[in-house]
């Protein structure tokens, strides 16, 4: 009789123990990355791109200039900030390229 106690609890212990195992894998799943998407695919990874680059070099100051426009020509990621209406000033600007993520120009306006 206690061995039959015995197994039940230790099959009673495995059955948690995989239960908690199974809960804690992860759920999401990563999609698989298309090499020919490019290194900047869209305009959310350029705009990302963009505000990383222009907080590096302008400061945080430079956040001011949202919201960031964003234009595709010719493979390039054209990143631009905007001015309150009636307002004097530049904006920050970057040339990305799609395929591999070069910095083609970057610069703030007057």
């Amino acid at each position: 009789m206690r061995l039959i106690h015995s197994n039940s609890k230790l099959c009673f212990i495995v059955l948690i123990i995989v239960s908690t195992l199974v809960k804690c894998r992860p759920s999401i799943t990563q999609e698989k990355w298309d090499i020919n998407q490019g290194y900047v695919p869209d305009s959310t990874t350029a705009v990302q791109i963009a505000e990383i680059l222009f907080i590096r070099i302008y400061g945080e100051k430079v956040l001011e200039k949202k919201p960031f426009v964003v234009t595709f020509k010719d493979g390039i990621w054209i990143v631009d900030g905007t001015l309150e209406k009636d307002m004097d000033g530049g904006v920050p600007h970057i040339e990305i390229q799609k395929s591999d993520g070069k910095i083609i120009d970057l610069f703030h306006g007057k």
